[in-house]
């Protein structure tokens, strides 16, 4: 299973740097099939090695790998979520098309490898690489008006990092050079007792700052606060489904070695958190944007989720998992939907679009069962991971006062999202008083992937109690 693994690492490397620097593949849909075979070859690969790859540690070109079950459910969803990605590119994509895929395949490979990598050398250099990513897609592929405001989100990135890195290094990582110990996560935990404890809390706020950019929270991403989106959506949103994969990884590694500092700083945390989730639940209930709405949406889903983990119990990585998981099915769904209503209207704004044709029926359907499913419905999947993570909030004995209130505030917030997102449905099938003349129809890729995304909302809507221990065997990880 080690050439399962192997493949993995670097069919990503190899086919994006055949794509970018070979011209031999000129045809825009040549090089469209290209690339979605291989992100097809990579999520069998991150299905085969989900189901039959046992924990092991290995090497390639002289890096040292940690592969586990944590791992495991991490490439799947980023295998996933590529997968599908290239599958739809096809109706937003319509310039660039060698770089986007070529670029696209090397953005995969760098997430593959910080998700296996145990080395935090490896992992903060891959990161760098792919803020450099981030910024080449988005100034590639945005408006004119808007590249001044990609500078600027590209300043901060490297500003964070940048403070992250000094943060991080500043005396922490010295007892592992000036040793010879290798800079990895799992040995963090056992030279701990070591470092200082000024130093301790340096190197965690360092790494609390690169979580928080890959969240997307405020101030660290301050592109939240704009009212629209001047990148491609489907680029935006690629970006931002892999920088959710990161700061998972990142998040549960920061924990398990710095466990006792988030236990210590419960209270700080969790006013960051509530002040971006509030600010977030704010910034959705007059939005105008169609896709500023939607991440808005999302960025205080995320926060709830987060805050499951507070809980301080094996089980709340259960439960953080399975609520990743099925927050990144329901909003991709809704990022589709969304962007072929945008695309069909030219149009991102909700006052100007018209009234969907009523004999696009299966438009309106996608439409409606994405939106409904972010409204939190009973019976549909987002419900019920929701329900989960409150179930564990509510029934969390908090020690600091910020988190015996933050419940509260998150269900009043939960309520307002719902009720924006009803609000988002009625402006888009009720309120525009012209109706489309034309009818919405989709392409056979299009009803493809809203096919297999609705299956997956029902297959987790159904079985919600499979999913929740399979995803629990997965996150498997040690004891808290």
């Amino acid at each position: 299973m080690l050439k399962t693994l192997n493949l993995f690492l670097l069919i990503p490397f190899i086919f994006s740097f055949i794509l970018g620097c070979f011209s031999f593949i000129k045809n825009p849909i040549y090089i469209r099939g290209f690339a979605k075979t291989i992100f097809f070859f990579e999520f069998i690969l991150a299905f085969i090695a989900l189901i039959f790859c046992q924990d092991t540690n290995f090497s390639l070109c002289n890096i040292q790998f940690s592969y586990d079950k944590f791992s495991s459910y991490l490439i799947f969803l980023s295998a996933l979520i590529f997968f599908l990605f290239s599958i739809i590119s096809k109706t937003f994509i319509n310039k660039l098309h060698r770089l986007f895929y070529a670029t696209s395949l090397l953005l995969m490979g760098l997430v593959n490898v910080i998700v296996f990598s145990d080395n935090i050398f490896v992992s903060l250099i891959s990161l760098f690489w792919i803020f450099l990513i981030y910024y080449l897609l988005s100034i590639s592929f945005s408006k004119n008006e808007g590249k001044k405001n990609i500078i600027i989100q590209f300043m901060s990135d490297l500003f964070w990092y940048l403070t992250a890195i000094f943060l991080i290094s500043k005396d922490f990582i010295r007892i592992f050079v000036v040793n010879d110990i290798e800079f990895n996560f799992s040995l963090l935990a056992q030279y701990m007792y070591k470092i200082d404890d000024l130093h301790i809390l340096l190197a965690f706020l360092g790494f609390l700052i690169l979580i928080g950019r890959l969240f997307n929270l405020i101030p660290f991403c301050a592109k939240n606060l704009s009212n629209s989106l001047v990148v491609n959506p489907l680029v935006y949103y690629l970006q931002g489904f892999s920088s959710l994969v990161l700061a998972c990884f990142l998040f549960v590694k920061c924990y398990l070695n710095f466990n006792f500092m988030f236990y210590q700083m419960q209270d700080d945390i969790a006013l960051f958190l509530l002040i971006n989730f509030i600010i977030f639940v704010v910034l959705s209930i007059k939005q105008n944007n169609i896709f500023k709405f939607l991440v808005n949406i999302f960025s205080a889903n995320v926060i709830i989720g987060l805050f499951s983990v507070f809980a301080f119990e094996q089980e709340c990585f259960r439960i953080f998992a399975y609520f990743t998981f099925v927050l990144c099915i329901a909003y991709t769904l809704s990022v589709f939907a969304l962007m072929i209503l945008s695309d069909k209207f030219k149009t991102d704004r909700f006052d100007e679009l018209k009234r969907i044709n009523d004999k696009s029926r299966m438009f309106q359907f996608f439409i409606t069962v994405s939106l409904l499913n972010i409204a939190s419905v009973p019976v549909l999947s987002f419900f019920g991971a929701e329900l989960i993570c409150f179930m564990m909030i509510f029934a969390t004995d908090y020690d600091g006062v910020v988190l015996n209130i933050a419940p509260y505030v998150l269900i009043i917030g939960a309520f307002a999202l719902s009720a924006g997102v009803f609000n988002a449905l009625y402006r888009i099938l009720i309120e525009p008083p012209e109706k489309s003349i034309n009818i919405t129809t989709l392409a056979s890729h299009q009803v493809i992937v809203f096919g297999l995304l609705v299956f997956l909302v029902v297959i987790l809507s159904f079985c919600p109690n499979y999913i929740f221990d399979q995803i629990g065997t997965v996150m498997n990880i040690g004891n808290f």
